[in-house]
């Protein structure tokens, strides 16, 4: 026997299937119902659309709509333009060895972290200002600028770019490396066409499709997320998405009944988001081919702009990050002065007290929702393989619907729901919660390099010791060494950085590095939400930075005294 027994391993994607479908849906029904004015839990047992029409009477509704979906696609749509102008220009030259080593950080650091990051540094009080005050400026106070916190959302559009694009650059990169890149670049430039000509008009059309559900992930996030714009998004009025948390937390329960209107209100706004990229994508697909055949050529253009675009979004990510780090020992910090009059070692000498607690339950609920999301999707995975593939690969599409649908869509529901199973505010149902979120980032990381092992090598091994679960511990998965631990440190860092999950299911009664940071970052000490802010970076990033020293042989060698030949 050449292969594992593929009998049993039905189980894991009906299980998978069951972890996420069944939080999803449940979630959507019980807020779908009281939207239209059931809640008996609340007292609330008649139905009617008053929930609708508040909604739509209120008078921040129809703005914060316009600016959940304008900050939304303009974020999205700027890191996706980014990250394609960078892929093509960059990618195989000498900057792109430089490019990848800088994914790790860029990956690791949290949203929520960044967007305070950016706070500290571009508010009227903030770095950037105290760097030219007062020989430039003659500010001697802050002034009363908008900077951050814009009515318009520009600076939660800066946030949600400056994130998003290394998450894109690395899903296009993985797909890069499924193409002939080569072979087409080495044929196009032969014809006459530029580089970038052969990217535009052969390979990114390719790319595309391919990076479609990540795509249309960061679409969804981008137009329903909570904390990073509670941080640094408009406040008069907020986008949607907060709007509807807030009339989710009101200390009136009828507006529960609002929050679940506008909950599905806003999920229609993200549905109809969703489908007009995928109208444009087809579009672009088709008016491509035209471009392809006209048979104009272009000068060469220099590489130098998207060099200089990746080295402004990392200078201002870094300088976000620095920052920080200074306000975690600053003591006295008076405007305008660059630096602190004093300095300090206190508040991380405190560290202990406030942040073990958050440090230790984020620590927890990311090792758990990581392994528990590793062992379902390599499940499926390897199911794939002893089963009908093309009705597999179908299957496994549903995986990815929690990211496509707003979190506060239906969050309120799932804790509807998990009140009745008594598993509300416990450490199961958190879990539970982080594994919806974090299971379809570590198949969305893992499934195509896990589809493109090469099988020949455990038929080898199996044929030399007849031990397939063996071979397939020692052979495959050490093999995919690298693929499995960035998979690992995508779905950890995802963990880390659920804020809604946390609220919503924990019932206050888990206190993460996130929810913290969240909460200082609405007016705590700037001392203690650095700290905060350092810790939920530090996490991710070492984990990234294991990764990155994970290889096959390091993993193979601990194992390779038990591989022996059976005779």
């Amino acid at each position: 026997m050449t292969r594992i027994d593929g009998r049993w391993l039905g189980v894991f994607p009906a299980l998978t299937l069951l972890v996420m479908l069944v939080p999803l849906l449940s979630g959507l029904w019980y807020t779908l119902l009281p939207s239209f004015g059931y809640l008996p839990s609340l007292g609330f047992e008649q139905w009617s659309l008053q929930a609708w029409q508040a909604l739509f009477a209120h008078p921040l509704t129809l703005q914060a709509s316009g600016l959940s979906v304008l900050s939304g696609v303009l974020s999205s749509g700027l890191a996706l333009i980014s990250a394609l102008y960078v892929l093509s220009h960059c990618y195989h030259r000498a900057s792109w060895r430089w490019l990848q080593r800088a994914f790790a950080p860029m990956l690791a650091v949290p949203h929520v972290a960044l967007a305070i990051g950016l706070v500290f540094l571009l508010a009227p009080s903030g770095w950037v200002l105290r760097s030219l005050s007062p020989w430039l400026t003659g500010f001697s106070y802050p002034p009363l600028w908008q900077s951050v916190q814009d009515p318009y959302g520009l600076s939660l559009v800066l946030a949600l770019w400056l994130k998003e694009l290394p998450f894109l650059l690395f899903m296009l990169a993985v797909a890069a490396g499924q193409l002939p890149l080569n072979a087409s670049l080495a044929v196009g430039q032969s014809l006459g066409y530029s580089r970038a000509q052969v990217w535009w008009r052969v390979i990114i059309p390719q790319l595309l499709p391919r990076v479609r559900l990540p795509m249309l992930a960061v679409l969804a996030f981008a137009c329903s997320v909570v904390d990073v714009a509670q941080v640094i998004g408009p406040t008069k009025p907020p986008t949607l998405a907060v709007l509807v948390w807030q009339w989710f937390s009101h200390s009136d329960v009828s507006f529960r009944l609002m929050g679940a209107a506008g909950a599905l209100w806003l999920l229609a706004l993200i549905g109809s988001v969703l489908l007009v990229y995928l109208w444009l994508e087809r579009h672009y697909l088709r008016w491509s081919l035209d471009w392809q055949l006209n048979g104009r050529r272009h000068r060469p253009r220099s590489d130098k702009p998207a060099g200089l675009l990746v080295a402004a979004a990392m200078l201002l990510a870094g300088l976000a990050m620095v920052v920080m780090l200074i306000w975690s020992f600053a003591w006295r910090w008076r405007f305008p002065d660059m630096l602190p009059q004093t300095w300090q070692l206190g508040t991380w000498q405190q560290a202990a007290e406030f942040a073990y607690s958050p440090f230790s339950q984020s620590l927890l609920l990311a090792l758990s929702s990581v392994l528990l999301s590793l062992l379902l999707c390599i499940g499926c995975l390897e199911y794939e393989l002893h089963s009908d593939r093309a009705r597999a690969l179908r299957w496994s599409k549903l995986f990815y619907l929690p990211l496509l649908v707003p979190q506060v869509a239906f969050l309120f529901g799932l804790q509807v729901q998990l009140l009745k199973w008594q598993l509300d505010g416990r450490w199961l149902g958190v879990i539970w919660a982080h594994t919806v979120f974090v299971l379809p980032y570590v198949f969305l990381s893992l499934a195509d390099n896990y589809r493109g092992f090469d099988q020949r090598y455990m038929q080898a091994a199996v044929s030399l010791n007849h031990r397939p679960l063996l071979s397939f511990v020692q052979i495959k998965l050490a093999m995919l060494a690298k693929p499995i631990a960035v998979a690992i440190a995508v779905g950890f860092s995802v963990s880390i950085a659920q804020y809604l999950p946390t609220l919503f299911i924990g019932a206050g009664r888990f206190s993460t590095l996130t929810t913290e940071a969240v909460a200082l970052a609405s007016g705590g000490d700037r001392r203690i939400t650095a700290v905060m802010v350092i810790l939920q970076s530090l996490l991710p990033l070492l984990v990234f930075s294991l990764a990155q020293l994970t290889t096959p042989k390091r993993v193979f060698k601990p194992f390779s005294w038990t591989f022996h030949v059976r005779t």
